[in-house]
């Protein structure tokens, strides 16, 4: 029987203003993974004012394992890129926390964003951690 590739879903994300108008559109592929980093990319977008390629090469963390079957039962630890400062990896071990470092852009996922500004300009970005380009078409 031929071998069937693995199944990759998108969770699709799109934030509003108090209006409806848009401001940012994004996606990531990545089972347990993926609510966590769109997440990530929503707070980073938000909270912390970051432009797409900023927020979709922001360091990452997963809380693993999650609910995917083949890893109910591991060791639970938090992953987390190694380009987070040890000050912080620190204190996340010092608060009970099995803290696993990855390397710089190996948390996984392959994040997509588009983002309207208040000027009206598109601008989008692709996550450095995937093949991926960001395309604009006038």
């Amino acid at each position: 029987a031929p071998r069937r590739k693995p199944l990759h879903t998108l969770n699709a994300w799109v934030v509003t203003d108090d209006a409806g108008a848009l401001l940012h559109a994004g996606n990531t592929p990545g089972g347990d993974g993926q609510v966590q980093w769109n997440m990530q990319l929503i707070s980073h977008l938000l909270d912390h004012g970051l432009d797409p390629a900023e927020a979709v090469s922001a360091p990452r963390f997963t809380v693993f394992p999650g609910s995917d079957a083949d890893v109910v039962g591991a060791t639970e630890e938090l992953r987390i890129e190694d380009t987070v400062p040890d000050a912080v990896r620190s204190e996340l071990a010092s608060w009970g926390h099995r803290v696993v470092a990855q390397g710089a852009l190996d948390a996984g996922g392959s994040a997509q964003i588009i983002s309207l500004d208040e000027r009206g300009v598109l601008s989008g970005a692709a996550d450095p951690r995937q093949e991926g380009v960001a395309l604009g078409v006038d």
